[in-house]
């Protein structure tokens, strides 16, 4: 062996250990980058106003910079409330920056089996992320509503382009989106109704699409995601949407008589437990219409009046009873092909109405497995 190779391994032995040191320590340096160690402590108003001024630099849309304040204010040392915050517009805003809509469904965590409604939360909105994020907190707090097979996916779509929402959507009077765009991206995930977030609009239900507007409360979503399983309102209605409604089946929450035919029929209570001396009392819901519309409580419940909060636990029978049977109350997958049915796209419109039929089999399947 020559001096020139005893040297040459003798400096590869003194090298190699030093290169795996230097490599180790910028893979920490890089790490440390990617998920920052909290710095320097900042005061409450002084984080709230970086919070106020990258929210401001995203509705001027300066994407970019805007990312980049809610990025640098996660390095400093916040409350748990604004450290929340700061999380959650970081991923949103990084994640649009980086327009990662088409790896969403990997970010999803799967839902429990026995899920009947699995609803995915929708805005254009930055400042409705965070009333997505506590009313889905809500919705997995509220015993009332832990027995039904209701489950709200853990992720929020966020597209500030593409969708569009209008308060007066179509003449309608009504919060409504522009969602053909939507309809495009979301083809792989595996929901059967939305809930559009956006930022004013009267609250409503078309089909398996609910829309909200930002000074829309907990309550109000709860009312909203009964009418998903056929509940109606216990308000008067209005005289047209009267004419189609009275004169209909009856619903999961109210009977409906001709006004000459003064006893409600009881068989329906009956059939959720109530005894045969349940008093049923005339609902306003058709007060604008011949036919009279019972209910079997005389309190304001919150299909009448939601901030009363009060579901009686009949009716929570009924929703579960409406929730285990094959459905016969349309998903979202129907707005879709109705939207593509309007736009002479019929190859779309039959993907969707393909999806909504999965969603019925799917549906039938389960209630035969309880």
């Amino acid at each position: 062996m020559t001096v020139l190779t005893k040297w040459g391994i003798a400096i590869s032995c003194i090298l190699i250990p030093v290169w795996f040191l230097v490599n180790h320590y910028l893979i920490d340096i890089n790490s440390s980058l990617q998920n920052p160690a909290p710095t320097h402590p900042i005061s409450y108003k002084a984080a709230k106003q970086q919070l106020a001024h990258g929210k401001a630099l995203w509705r001027d849309k300066k994407y970019q910079q805007s990312a980049q304040v809610f990025s640098s204010l996660r390095t400093k040392k916040l409350n748990a409330e604004l450290q929340s915050l700061t999380g959650l517009y970081q991923y949103h805003t990084t994640a649009f920056n980086k327009n990662r809509n088409s790896d969403f469904m990997q970010q999803l965590s799967a839902l429990p089996d026995n899920c009947q409604q699995k609803l995915l939360f929708v805005t254009p909105d930055i400042d409705s992320l965070v009333q997505a994020e506590y009313f889905r907190s809500r919705f997995e707090q509220d015993s009332r509503l832990s027995s039904l097979p209701i489950c709200i996916y853990d992720m929020t779509w966020f597209d500030p382009l593409e969708i569009i929402c209008e308060d007066n959507w179509q003449q309608s009077g009504r919060l409504g989106c522009q969602l053909l765009s939507l309809a495009e991206k979301l083809k792989r995930l595996p929901f059967t109704h939305l809930v559009m977030f956006a930022k004013k609009g009267k609250a409503n239900v078309h089909n398996g699409i609910m829309f909200l507007d930002r000074q829309d409360s907990y309550d109000v979503f709860i009312h909203e995601l009964a009418h998903f399983s056929g509940f109606i309102d216990e308000y008067p209605l209005s005289q047209s949407l009267a004419k189609r409604v009275c004169a209909g089946v009856d619903a999961p929450n109210i009977v409906f008589k001709q006004i000459d035919k003064l006893d409600a029929d009881r068989q329906y209570w009956h059939s959720l437990g109530l005894q045969d001396n349940t008093d049923i009392f005339a609902a306003r819901t058709c007060d604008n219409h011949s036919t009279q519309a019972f209910k079997a409580s005389n309190q304001l419940t919150f299909m009448e009046y939601h901030d009363t909060g009060f579901i009686p636990n009949h009716y929570l029978i009924a929703w579960q009873r409406q929730l285990q049977k094959t459905p016969n109350l349309p998903s979202a997958h129907i707005n879709f092909a109705q939207l593509y049915e309007q736009s002479n796209n019929l190859s779309e419109s039959q993907f969707w109405r393909a999806k909504y039929q999965q969603y019925i089999l799917s549906f039938a399947n389960k209630v035969t497995n309880l």
